[in-house]
C-alpha cells in the first residue's frame, strides 16, 4: 500500500492513504504555519486563527455546525503546533462527502461579528491561564535558549498578544497562510477513488491564491551548538531540572532519534526511569521530548528531584550519557519493533496513519511513501550508528541546564562543572 498524490483544479494537494479493509475514514488539512513562523507581535496568531475558524463554520451553517456533526456521527477538531496546524475530520465512508464540505468551508472568509470574536478572545485567555504556561519550566527554557528566536514563542500567545488580535487581522492572516503551495489534505482509511474525487470536487469551488510554501527551518538562534554547559535557574520552592540538547538535523535522522529516546525515556527498561527512579528512589517519573524541524531541533528530559540529590542526579544522568558514547548495543537490544515488527498495525488506525504519515512525509519532507519505507529506515540503524549518534548529540558544546529551584541556594557555577564531566 502505497501513498497516492492528487491535485485539484485549483491547485491543491491531497495525498491519499487507502485502507479498503476499514469502514472509517480520517481526512486532515495541514497548514505550514505556527509559532515559529510568528513575530513577536502577532505570537498565538495561528492558535487564535485555529480556533476562529471552526467557530466560522459554525457561523456560516446558520448555527447548525455542531447538529450536523451529530447527526452524522462525525468529528471535527483541530490542533496547532509550532510549525503546523491540523483541521480533521472523521466519520464512517458514507458520510466522506458531507465531512469533507464540512472541512472546505475552512477556505471562505470569516464572517463573525466582532462579539463572536471577542468571546472566542476570552476563551483563548482562559486556556492561557489554565495552562500557566508563563510559569512553567519549558516556557522558562524556551525564552532562556533562544531569546533571539520565534522558537521561544508560545503556541498559544500571550495575554497582550491575544489581545491585539482583531477580525480583520485574522482574515489577512487567514489569507496569506491558506495557500495552495502552503497546505495539503492527507486522507486514510476508506478514501477510495469515489470519496476523493468527492473531496476534489468540493475543493474546486474555492479559489485560493499560489502562495510560498514555508520550509520548516527556523532560523540558526544565537547560541545555537554553543551552549558549553551553560545553566539558568528560574526561582522556585521546588527543585526540577531539564537537560536540553541542541540537535543538528543535518547530522542525524528522525529515526535515529527515535530509538535513542526510546532507550533513554520510553522502553520498559527506559534507562533514566530505571536508574533512578526504581533503583534509587530520587524521582517518581521523568518526562521528555524532541523538537525537531528540517534543519534544527532540541532533545530534552525533565525531572524533580531534592536539592540534596541534585549533584547526584546530575551525576547518574552524565553516567548514562556516556555509556551510551562508549558502548555498543546489540542491534537486536535497540527497540525497533514498535517502528518494524509493529508498522503495519498503523493501518489499523487511520488518524495514527494520518497524521504518522502527513507529518513525516510533507512536514519534516522524509522520503517515505508507504510503511514499508518507514520501516526500513528504521531497519537499517546499527548499534554502531547509534553509538555515533549519542557521540553527535550529548556533547558539552550542544548542553543546557535549565533548572527550577531556589536562587538563593542553587549555584549555578556548581552545577555547570558538574555538567563538564559529560565529555570526560
Amino acid at each position: 500500500m502505497r501513498e497516492k498524490e492528487y491535485v485539484s483544479k485549483n491547485n491543491v494537494k491531497v495525498y491519499a492513504m487507502e485502507n479498503p479493509a476499514q469502514h472509517g475514514f480520517f481526512l486532515s488539512l495541514f497548514v505550514r504555519a505556527g509559532s515559529i513562523y510568528e513575530g513577536e507581535e502577532e505570537s498565538g496568531i495561528t492558535h487564535f486563527l485555529e480556533h476562529i475558524a471552526i467557530r466560522n463554520i459554525h457561523h456560516l451553517m446558520g448555527e447548525e455546525l455542531y447538529a450536523t456533526l451529530d447527526r452524522y456521527g462525525l468529528e471535527f477538531n483541530a490542533s496547532t503546533f509550532s510549525e503546523m496546524v491540523q483541521f480533521y475530520i472523521s466519520g464512517a465512508k458514507e458520510h466522506f462527502s458531507k465531512a469533507a464540505e464540512i472541512l472546505c468551508r475552512i477556505f471562505s472568509r470569516i464572517a463573525l461579528p466582532r462579539s463572536e470574536i471577542d468571546l472566542e478572545r476570552l476563551r483563548i485567555k482562559a486556556e492561557i491561564r489554565e495552562g500557566d504556561e508563563i510559569n512553567s519550566l519549558a516556557a522558562f527554557t524556551m525564552h532562556a535558549l533562544y531569546p533571539d528566536s520565534p522558537l521561544k514563542n508560545p503556541i498559544v500567545g500571550t495575554m497582550r498578544t491575544v489581545s491585539a488580535v482583531t477580525g480583520r487581522r485574522l482574515e489577512a492572516y487567514r489569507q496569506s497562510i491558506f495557500t495552495t503551495e502552503n497546505l495539503f489534505f492527507y486522507a486514510t482509511g476508506a478514501v477510495g477513488e469515489r470519496e476523493i474525487g468527492a473531496l476534489l470536487s468540493t475543493l474546486e469551488r474555492y479559489e485560493l491564491p499560489r502562495g510560498v510554501r514555508r520550509d520548516n527551518a527556523p532560523a540558526l538562534p544565537s547560541a545555537f551548538g554553543r551552549r558549553n554547559g551553560a545553566v539558568y535557574i528560574k526561582n522556585a520552592d521546588f527543585t526540577m531540572l531539564r537537560f536540553n540538547f541542541d540537535l543538528d538535523m543535518t547530522r542525524v535522522t528522525s529515526p535515529e532519534l527515535d530509538l535513542l529516546y526510546d532507550l533513554l525515556l520510553s522502553g520498559y527498561g527506559a534507562r533514566f526511569f530505571v536508574e533512578m527512579s526504581e533503583k534509587r528512589g530520587l524521582f517518581y517519573d521523568i518526562s521528555g521530548g524532541i523538537d525537531r524541524y528540517k534543519n534544527i531541533g532540541s532533545f530534552y528530559f525533565s525531572f524533580e528531584v531534592k536539592e540534596k540529590n541534585i549533584a547526584e542526579a546530575i551525576s547518574i544522568v552524565l553516567e548514562i550519557l556516556r555509556d551510551l558514547k562508549t558502548n555498543i548495543y546489540k542491534t537486536e537490544d535497540l527497540i525497533k519493533a514498535p517502528y518494524v515488527d509493529n508498522a503495519f498495525l498503523l493501518y489499523d488506525d487511520a488518524r495514527e496513519m494520518n497524521f504518522t504519515f502527513a507529518y513525516d512525509a510533507h512536514i519534516l519532507d522524509l522520503p517515505y511513501s508507504g510503511i514499508e519505507d518507514r520501516v526500513q529506515a528504521y531497519r537499517s540503524i546499527t548499534g554502531e550508528r547509534m553509538r555515533e549518534v549519542a557521540r553527535t548529540v550529548f556533547t558539552l558544546a550542544n548542553l543546557s541546564l535549565t533548572v527550577k529551584g531556589s536562587k538563593k541556594k542553587l549555584d549555578a557555577g556548581m552545577l555547570r562543572e558538574l555538567l563538564l564531566k559529560i565529555d570526560a
